[in-house]
């Protein structure tokens, strides 16, 4: 895995857990577990979905839309 799509995926789950934080509250060893598991699920689909041409293509258009709201839409 390229150092680009575990930036991309770490992102993405980094905003995950932003979001379920500010929706849930949660705090502690609550956003730990939390992340945690989220982590292993991120994991087990990147483990499984790596080989196949799932993977390139949506690491293309996350890198392109990253790429986007990067130099764009970001205020």
């Amino acid at each position: 895995m390229g150092i680009l799509e575990i930036a991309i995926v770490g992102a993405i789950l980094a905003g995950i857990i932003q979001f379920l934080k500010g929706k849930f509250g949660t705090e502690g060893w609550q956003t730990k577990v939390l992340t945690v598991v989220l982590a292993l699920i991120v994991g087990a689909g990147i483990y499984f979905f790596q080989n196949t041409s799932y993977w390139e293509t949506v690491m293309g258009v996350l890198t392109a839309a990253s790429t986007v709201w990067a130099f764009f839409l970001k205020k």
